[in-house]
């Protein structure tokens, strides 16, 4: 199980740094999936959750430092958005020990089912010239996305970048890689309390933290590194691929519970 999940931790810790995502919308279908197809055990979805909330801080953390050095992190957006996602992501990891697994699975369901249309019907070409600090938004939208976004990142143990960065985009018009350095700020901050919640809720098993933190030092900077060199139809196209992929790992999961 330790390789396994040191293997999976490389891997959506480079597209945690590559996408802005935080991981964990990769973690989660590959943590229900490929142990238990390697015979290597089978984790509940409550620890899956737990230890994908812990990824996601590690994954964001370093992978910050990168972007924030490329100049793609907008401090205020980052703060207006930031704060109420992780204040609500701390409430919806505490109160998600009182849901069932089969709600948890539905929840994260629907929601990559979402984001992935939102982000699929969004034509526009994005300016990525424009200054970090003009981006113009609207205050009182971004800072209600960041509350529900929050809540639902909290209870299915993802840092909320798998919905955050297409409303990013399509909602509040926010340059594509902006956005995308933006996010990982802004998990960073969700992912903090988001952690705290799942370790005072007692849902993290600690044997399997070392080979997820190991794996995201390894990738996600250099994921953060690979995103400022690659044209922006490369990134958009990859978070369609990576989004649906998600969603069909995560309905067979689905399906297997309700048959």
């Amino acid at each position: 199980m330790y390789i396994t999940l040191f293997v999976i931790s490389i891997f959506s810790g480079f597209l945690s740094g590559f996408l802005g995502l935080g991981g964990a919308v990769i973690m989660i279908p590959l943590m229900l999936t490929i142990p238990p197809l390697f015979n290597v055990g089978n984790l509940p979805m409550k620890e899956i959750a737990g230890l994908s909330m812990l990824q996601v801080f590690f994954s964001t953390v370093f992978g910050l430092v990168i972007h924030n050095k490329n100049q793609f992190v907008n401090k205020k957006i980052l703060l207006l958005i930031g704060i109420p996602l992780g204040l609500f992501s701390l409430l919806g990891a505490y109160f998600s020990k009182y849901m069932q697994n089969e709600f948890i699975i539905v929840l994260f369901l629907i929601v990559v089912l979402f984001s992935f249309f939102l982000l699929l019907t969004d034509k526009k070409n994005n300016d990525d010239e424009k200054n970090i600090e003009i981006v113009n938004i609207n205050n009182k939208l971004a800072i209600f996305i960041g509350g529900v976004i929050g809540a639902v990142s909290g209870i299915v143990g993802t840092g909320g970048g798998v919905i955050l960065i297409p409303l990013m985009i399509k909602v509040l018009k926010i340059p594509l890689r902006i956005t995308i350095g933006t996010s990982l700020g802004i998990i960073f901050i969700s992912a903090i309390l988001g952690a705290l919640g799942k370790i005072m809720s007692f849902q993290v098993n600690y044997f399997f933290v070392l080979p997820i933190v190991i794996g995201s030092l390894i990738s996600a900077p250099f994921g953060a590194i690979v995103s400022k060199r690659v044209p922006q139809k490369i990134i958009k196209i990859s978070l369609l691929i990576i989004i649906f992929l998600s969603f069909i790992q995560a309905l067979f999961k689905v399906i297997s519970i309700y048959r």
